[in-house]
């Protein structure tokens, strides 16, 4: 009695481990991750729950075996048999598709999934031919389980080290899943049902080899809900940035309108006085020259504050097809007399024309150049590259200066966040050109290394497509 009570005790709570195994998997939901591991999860949630099922059965057959005779007791044992090959086979396959995971291992696909056949429809075709049950038994545990077990083990082992990389609790929590695997499979695929060990029945061993699993998984599954908060971290941080945004496209149309009045009223007087100078016969070539120039900064300072009122309401500028190359150029000429205090390398390649607004580009461009200057003493270098790369026309400012510390790269596109000390910048420089890049469907990305310089790339849509 005390034997029979422990036996349904140790099964009972064997196939409850595995219930649990599968439902701590499917009670998640998986459908946000980006891993690729949680495509294949289920399956493994699939060999849990067969596998349970599976060991209840068992339980069930041998506590009523003496109730049952002839072909009744023949075809639930088959019917056992081929439960605990389904739930191996799972295994087996879920193996098989972390394997598959690393893209070294798929040159291998085909030769792997004839062996799978093998395997796995060999045990049935063995069942009904020889109707040994015990030998079948031990042949699923050798052949199925334990390799099973082996790929399982070993393909989460070697998943979990490569996501130590990104997180590195969840990625060891994967290996130690994988080991634990690794152990339940030298019990469950080596040595037979019914047997003792150093005077332990192999089923206890089992179970707790089955715990463990239960236990590494339950850990390794916390690799999504830190995905999930850095996810939640990340929607955050966009939330932050549009409200920003927000408020400073607020801002900017009050600046707009308190700028516009002003530059109107100096563009009307330096008309007026050019007009009384050309009445009096008093405007040579030298004051024509300088009205021009005034008249040229004023026209500039009233676009940019046109364009302060096109993104306060969110409104879009008309594009046209420009040469970036003839901007880059153009650029340099308004830096003046400041670009001989640096070395500029420009490395300009054959590109071919985007849309957009060519003096927006112009702005980008200027704020890139005076912060690389800032960046840099005099005589320091700075790289202006553009090139086509894939579908994208790339336009590189690379600078040998100080470099950005890896915390505050994180912030240099927020508004009003900066480096410089009170009184020596606003914050709103690289915020201005990531909205202008932004509108033009581009993309700005900076790198930087603390020491050595910083680069900011700057990627541009090419109509129509990749140039080859």
């Amino acid at each position: 009695m005390i034997a029979e009570a422990g036996f349904f005790i140790l099964y009972l709570i064997y196939g409850l481990v595995f219930f649990l195994i599968g439902a701590a998997i499917t009670s998640r939901d998986l459908s946000f991750s980006d891993l690729k591991v949680s495509r294949i999860l289920w399956i493994f949630a699939m060999f849990a729950y067969v596998h349970g099922v599976n060991e209840w059965f068992v339980l069930f057959l041998n506590m009523n075996h003496q109730h049952m005779q002839g072909n009744l007791y023949a075809y639930l044992m088959t019917g056992q048999l081929l439960l605990l090959w389904l739930s191996f086979a799972f295994l087996f396959w879920f193996g098989l598709e972390l394997l598959l995971l690393n893209r070294s291992h798929k040159r291998y696909g085909i030769l792997i999934a004839l062996s799978v056949a093998l395997i796995i429809l060999g045990p049935p075709v063995a069942a009904l031919l020889l109707r040994n049950y015990g030998f079948f038994d031990l042949f699923l545990r050798n052949f199925v389980a334990l390799p099973g077990a082996v790929i399982s083990g070993w393909g989460l082992i070697h998943y979990g080290m490569t996501k130590e990389v990104h997180n590195r609790r969840g990625g060891k929590n994967l290996t130690f899943a994988g080991y634990a695997i690794l152990l339940y499979g030298f019990f469950a695929g080596i040595l037979p049902s019914g047997i003792n060990l150093a005077g332990i029945p192999i089923e206890l061993f089992r179970a707790v080899s089955a715990l463990l699993i239960l236990h590494c998984i339950m850990r390794a599954l916390q690799i999504f809900d830190d995905e999930r908060k850095h996810k939640i971290e990340e929607s955050l941080k966009r939330f932050t940035q549009s409200e920003k945004m927000v408020s400073l496209g607020k801002l900017s149309a009050g600046i707009a309108h308190e700028i516009n009045n002003p530059l109107s009223n100096v563009l009307l007087n330096v008309e007026t006085m050019e007009k009384e100078l050309r009445q009096s016969e008093k405007l040579d070539s030298r004051s024509q020259d300088r009205i021009d120039a005034i008249k040229r900064n004023l026209d500039r300072a009233a676009k940019i504050a046109g364009e302060l009122l096109f993104f306060s309401h969110n409104r879009e500028a008309e594009l046209m097809p420009f040469n970036l190359n003839e901007v880059i150029n153009k650029t340099f000429r308004l830096i003046g007399s400041r670009q001989e205090l640096y070395d500029f390398k420009l490395e300009l390649g054959e590109i071919p024309e985007i849309d957009g607004i060519p003096w927006k580009i112009e702005e980008v461009l200027l704020n890139l150049l005076m912060n690389a200057m800032e960046a840099l003493q005099p005589g320091g270098v700075i790289e202006v590259t553009t090139g086509v790369d894939g579908d994208k026309l790339c336009c590189a400012v690379r600078d040998h200066g100080s470099g950005i510390s890896e915390e505050d790269l994180r912030f240099v596109l927020d508004p009003f966040f900066t480096t410089k000390e009170p009184g020596k910048g606003t914050g709103l420089g690289l915020s201005i050109c990531f909205g202008i890049m932004e509108l033009h469907g581009g993309e700005i990305s900076l790198s930087s290394t603390l020491g050595e310089g910083t680069t900011v790339r700057l990627l541009f849509p090419l109509p129509g497509g990749s140039v080859q």
